[in-house]
């Protein structure tokens, strides 16, 4: 859809005339219809008085994160909006920011918090007898859509859009990247109290053996490639 005219002994900037006609097209469309949608679905919280959207990525200190915004008493237009497209031009000068999380952690989190304390995912009870054992639960993610899963199994980078984010935070660095976001959006230095966090911080590694490390880097080799994460 882009090219540019062949030059010789030098790099050419000059655009064939279907490549200028579609970027004067895409100008046309963009200003006829200012609310064109994200091509993803996102689980999102809308701050207009302080302009932030924020792409909530599940088991990833969202407790913690709604907290501080209860605490700094903001009107939030879309409180916990579930898988939505939003308008993306509408947004453009907000400030856009998501947290991500050590997959292998993010995974034994999950496992700890929907499996063993609920049953978020409806397991019959023989299956849910079965997932007690980390390994089977590990089984079971394996044959999801890693992409199109419920949101606490995905990808999350599919659970953010990358191509629109000004801040990721990570988890790991939680408290001071919390703050930072906190004082770009205009949030007061306020207390940042951990909602629901785990009493072993670290202790995720002692649910893996060799096998079920690998495992889980095939499952999310997206998420680990893209964010950079090694198991430890």
């Amino acid at each position: 859809m882009i090219k540019t005219k062949i030059k010789e002994n030098e790099l050419s900037n000059e655009l064939t005339i279907s490549s200028r006609a579609y970027q004067k097209f895409s100008r046309i469309f963009t200003n006829v219809f200012p609310y064109l949608p994200s091509q993803g679905r996102y689980n999102i919280t809308i701050c207009n008085d302080m302009k932030f959207v924020w792409f909530r990525v599940a088991k990833v200190g969202t407790r913690t994160i709604f907290d501080v915004l209860q605490k700094a008493n903001l009107s939030l237009d879309a409180e916990h909006a579930m898988s939505c497209h939003y308008p993306i031009n509408d947004y453009k000068n907000y400030f856009k920011f998501a947290f991500i999380r050590n997959p292998w952690d993010r995974l034994v989190s999950c496992w700890k918090n929907k499996v063993i304390d609920e049953n978020h995912f409806h397991f019959s009870q023989e299956e849910l007898l079965k997932m007690q054992k980390f390994e089977n639960f590990v089984n079971f993610v394996s044959e999801q859509n890693i992409s199109k899963c419920n949101h606490h199994l995905r990808l999350q980078s599919k659970l953010i859009d990358m191509n629109n984010l000004d801040y990721l935070g990570r988890f790991e660095n939680f408290r001071e990247h919390l703050k930072g976001i906190m004082k770009i959006i205009g949030i007061p230095d306020i207390k940042i109290s951990r909602i629901n966090e785990s009493k072993d911080r670290n202790g995720y590694m002692s649910y893996y053996d060799e096998q079920l490390i690998q495992k889980v880097a095939e499952i999310y080799s997206r998420d680990i490639n893209l964010f950079s994460y090694d198991f430890a």
